[in-house]
């Protein structure tokens, strides 16, 4: 009863995730479409028009409607062939079809008369100006993800060189596009939501070398994308296909060549790796692919800071000397002071003086300066107070790993 139990419950949770997972095609795919036509221009109907991803060999069928419009609403992002044949024409195909996110490719189609033996190849133009949809955005590309420099590895900072983008903060996602507000945006990974949730900034940023690419949507995008007035960012991770293929990486960052800062006695020490790798393969050949990914940060970093003066290591348990202190007191209170705190009588001519005329300071530790403070006068407070500072020459090292 058990066993059977467990069995429903896998099973609702997996019909659960898939209804998600096409309910995100929306965010995640592209369309094709396009018209089918004859060499005389007329419109062709019940035209068979296939697709085929170069890569996965992944394959998806329709035909023409009466007015030889042909549409596939759900288009996984990858490199592309269409083909079209009909009876009494030749086979048309069109190859290198590239696939954006989020985008709507339009593949128009000649049919010239002849045997379906006979084909007619073509090389679909690489680019292309949109004009079945309203949205505006651009999208930026694996090669450009990888060949741009990135001081951190992160992909939000290309947002930055968009159009209307103003960056308030490129390293979290917190931008103002258009005017709008920073946190009016959208940040979506493979069409799930990752936004943060207190100013909006991205919450999941993926190792750069797992993203194919990302669009972000600047202006008239979809109602689907509702309840946002700044802009969608849109990334789409790499899968696997028929073919291995991978790649790993390691960047150093150092202070072997920085230089010194003005108030620093010394180089700022800094060390910086980040390393991984990215790699993909097939599990069942044209059915099932599998991907994964990597990437570790260690970081050592040193403490710059302006000039400062700290205690020494004999001030620290209490033994100071008179010319630590080059001021003077004023009257018989800091007489008293100095009496109740070290049992140090000052010279008759400062406890003889008018009550306001000053006297030397360094006097009140004449007789004490070459002995610690009376341990009633270490509090608790005190040590706790000056336990966070470093000794002079310290160096603080600030360590960081992720």
């Amino acid at each position: 009863m058990t066993s059977l139990r467990m069995i429903v419950r896998t099973s609702f949770t997996l019909c659960v995730l898939l209804a998600a997972h096409s309910s995100l095609r929306a965010d995640v795919y592209g369309s094709i479409l396009g018209t089918v036509r004859d060499a005389t221009s007329a419109t062709v109907p019940n035209v068979a028009v296939t697709i085929t991803n170069v890569e996965t060999n992944l394959t998806q069928q329709t035909t023409t409607d009466p007015t030889g419009e042909y549409r596939f609403l759900a288009v996984p992002v990858g490199t592309y062939k269409v083909e079209a044949s009909h009876a009494g024409f030749r086979t048309f195909i069109a190859g290198n079809v590239l696939m954006a996110v989020n985008q709507e490719r339009r593949v128009d189609i000649t049919l010239n008369v002849g045997s379906l033996e006979q084909k007619v190849e073509v090389n679909a133009a690489a680019v292309q100006v949109e004009t079945t949809s309203t949205q505006l955005g651009t999208v930026i590309d694996e090669k450009n993800i990888l060949n741009l420099p990135l001081n951190g590895r992160s992909y939000i900072d290309l947002l930055s060189i968009q159009a209307g983008v103003a960056p308030e903060s490129s390293a979290t996602g917190l931008i103002s596009v258009n005017g709008q507000r920073e946190a009016s945006n959208a940040f979506l990974v493979n069409g799930g939501d990752v936004s943060e949730g207190r100013t909006m900034g991205a919450a999941v940023i993926p190792n750069l070398d797992s993203v194919a690419e990302f669009r972000l949507i600047t202006n008239s995008f979809d109602a689907e994308y509702g309840r946002f007035s700044g802009a969608v960012m849109n990334a789409i991770t790499k899968s696997g296909s028929n073919g291995f293929h991978g790649s790993a990486f390691e960047f150093l960052r150092n202070s072997d060549l920085d230089a010194r800062g003005f108030f620093d006695p010394a180089v700022t020490l800094l060390k910086r790796n980040q390393f991984g790798y990215a790699v993909g393969g097939p599990a069942l050949k044209n059915r099932l692919f599998w991907f994964t990914d990597y990437q570790g940060t260690r970081q050592s970093q040193g403490s710059s800071g302006s000039i400062s003066q700290l205690p020494s290591a004999a001030q620290r348990s209490g033994t100071f000397s008179p010319s630590d202190l080059n001021g003077v007191v004023s009257g018989p209170y800091w007489a008293q002071v100095c009496r109740n705190a070290w049992g140090t009588r000052l010279p008759p001519m400062s406890r003889t003086a008018r009550p306001r005329a000053p006297a030397p300071l360094p006097a009140c530790f004449r007789t004490a300066s070459s002995q610690p403070a009376p341990s009633r006068r270490s509090r608790p407070k005190c040590c706790r107070v000056i336990f966070p500072y470093p000794m002079p020459g310290e160096i603080t090292l600030f360590h960081q790993a992720w």
